[in-house]
């Protein structure tokens, strides 16, 4: 971490003046996969949905994610069945293994460091399903992620 000196040029200790900030950031290029299907896949799971986050029951589309069960592999895990819409954040704390759905009640699992954090109250949710059977998530990719998650 910088501490805040080592940002300012030389000889500009005192107040902040933004003029005289120097980008500590590294800059780096990234390898940037484009999943082919992933559009379909998302609206597909907008549709099943509702439009609406699978655990909290947000709707504002701008923040709601197709996110799979299983990771992607290509067009075969572009299924609904494969795929759950979720909230950003929640959507990255199910791919970290953080929370995972207890496939036997459709229950949302939290794991132990987040019980003592404002997700807590995630513990014990129902998952909101899709009414068309053919989009419910897949119970087997469910088991499979809550294994590896450790829940």
């Amino acid at each position: 971490m910088f501490a805040a000196q080592e940002l300012l040029r030389p000889g500009t200790l005192g107040a902040f003046d933004p003029t005289t900030l120097v980008d500590g950031r590294e800059r780096i290029v990234a390898s940037i996969v484009r999943r082919r299907g992933q559009p379909q896949f998302r609206a597909e799971l907008i549709h099943a949905y509702s439009g609406r986050c699978a655990i909290s029951d947000y709707d504002v589309l701008e923040t709601l994610e197709a996110s799979h069960i299983l990771p992607h592999h290509g067009p075969a895990t572009n299924k609904p069945a494969n795929g759950l819409l979720l909230r950003g954040d929640l959507h990255t704390l199910f791919d970290l293994g953080l929370i995972a759905i207890n496939s036997s009640n459709m229950n949302v699992l939290v794991t132990h460091p987040l019980l003592k954090s404002s997700y807590a109250g995630l513990a014990g949710m129902r998952l909101r399903v899709p009414a068309e059977e053919s989009a419910r998530p897949s119970a087997p990719a469910l088991d499979h992620h809550r294994a590896w998650a450790g829940s």
